[in-house]
């Protein structure tokens, strides 16, 4: 199979961008000087080297070394689409394709799971991030949510056929919690729900955001009010796993975004509401009052409790 080739200008173009110029303008992102790098605003855990053009990202385990490494392994674009959105021209070449990236081939990588086990997630969740426990059981049941060996929440995502695909690790201590994806995770196939309405998405940032939203519905209309609605967790404010969801559900129609209220949340829902509605999709979005859906979910649980006390 053939595909567009850049020419050798439009190569060294864009292995020779800027990568925190490009990042700026692509995806809203902001650095400061951090040292001899440079630490994105809104991800502190994103940073660039020196040269401007490598990057790590500690919370995702991505690395690269420019900004078409940037593209492929955090957007989920291949080769001659980095080139188009680095050099914003179009490539009329042909060339036969390298090895995709292993995350692209091999199988996930998921971690040993604690047959048996499940107290320290369930306490995580429903104590410490206020989740209903019905939730957690129903997540648990359909093999999205379970503990590592380790004490971990593992939220995996899964594809048509029930096949792990995705997977995300959370820690459950208080204090500095290790976060990051499984090896070999394919983002097109990123937690999510699927609800008895099909025709509307829900988009979160953060599983544990899209957790919290259903515990919010079911606060408001009943136990299992959740299940009628149907959402997707972005595992981040890429919308790699979006743009796949969508080639795969042709019955959306309508999308609502919940994404963080930070700057990097309300960049990404100007940009992506630009973008859908020239797609055709009905397009809205929600920011909630505090940092994030789950932050609301808490402050709510907290001025309940408050108010029984009295």
């Amino acid at each position: 199979m053939e595909y567009r080739k850049p020419t050798q200008e439009q190569l060294e173009r864009a292995k020779n961008a800027d990568i925190i110029e490009f990042l700026k303008s692509y995806m809203g992102f902001e650095f400061k000087p951090s040292g001899k790098y440079y630490q994105c605003k809104q991800h502190n855990s994103l940073v660039v080297y020196p040269d401007r053009k490598g990057f790590v990202w500690n919370s995702q385990n991505i690395a690269g070394g420019d900004t078409i490494d940037f593209l492929r392994k955090v957007e989920g674009k291949s080769f001659p689409e980095a080139i188009e959105t680095i050099v914003g021209e179009k490539l009329s070449g042909k060339y036969t394709p390298a090895p995709k990236y292993k995350s692209e081939s091999e199988p996930l990588v998921l971690p040993e799971k604690a047959e048996g086990k499940y107290s320290r997630v369930f306490a995580y969740l429903s104590q410490t991030r206020g989740i209903s426990a019905d939730v957690i059981s129903d997540f648990m049941k359909s093999k999205q949510l379970y503990q590592d060996v380790r004490g971990n929440c593992v939220f995996v995502g899964l594809d048509e056929k029930g096949t792990a695909k995705f997977a995300s690790v959370r820690g459950t201590l208080t204090g500095k919690q290790y976060r990051g994806d499984c090896k070999n995770s394919d983002k097109k196939y990123a937690f999510n729900q699927q609800g008895e309405d099909r025709s509307r998405l829900y988009v979160f940032e953060a599983p544990i955001d899209l957790m919290s939203h259903c515990t919010m519905t079911d606060n408001a209309y009943g136990k299992g009010a959740y299940k009628k609605q149907t959402r997707l967790a972005l595992c981040g404010s890429s919308d790699v796993a979006l743009e796949a969801y969508l080639e795969r559900h042709k019955e959306v129609k309508a999308l609502n975004f919940r994404l963080d209220n930070d700057e990097a949340g309300r960049t990404a829902v100007k940009i992506y509401k630009e973008k859908y509605e020239a797609k055709g999709y009905e397009v809205h979005f929600v920011f909630s009052k505090n940092k994030d859906v789950n932050e609301d979910l808490l402050a709510h649980n907290k001025n309940k409790a408050t108010k029984l006390r009295r």
